[in-house]
C-alpha cells in the first residue's frame, strides 16, 4: 500500500518500475515528469529544487496526482 510521505527519488521511482534498476528508473520517472506540463508547473510553484536528492510530501502529493499511484 502506497504511503504519501518523503521520498528519496530512486525510491520513488522504483516503486514506479520495480524491476528496473534505480538510475533507469528515476531516468524514466524524470522524462514522464517532464512530458507533463501541468506537473512540472505545479513543482515549479513549490520551489522544487531538482539537485536535492528527496522529493518532499507535498512534490510526492503533486507527482501521484498526475502520474497515478504507483
Amino acid at each position: 500500500m502506497f504511503k504519501v510521505r518523503t521520498y528519496g527519488k530512486a525510491e520513488l521511482a522504483l516503486l514506479y518500475q520495480p524491476l528496473s534498476k534505480p538510475e533507469t528508473a528515476w531516468k524514466t520517472l524524470y522524462r514522464w515528469i517532464n512530458g507533463c506540463p501541468m506537473l512540472v508547473e505545479e513543482l515549479q510553484s513549490m520551489n522544487y529544487n531538482p539537485r536535492r536528492r528527496t522529493f518532499l510530501k507535498p512534490e510526492v502529493e503533486a507527482i501521484v496526482k498526475h502520474l497515478g499511484t504507483p
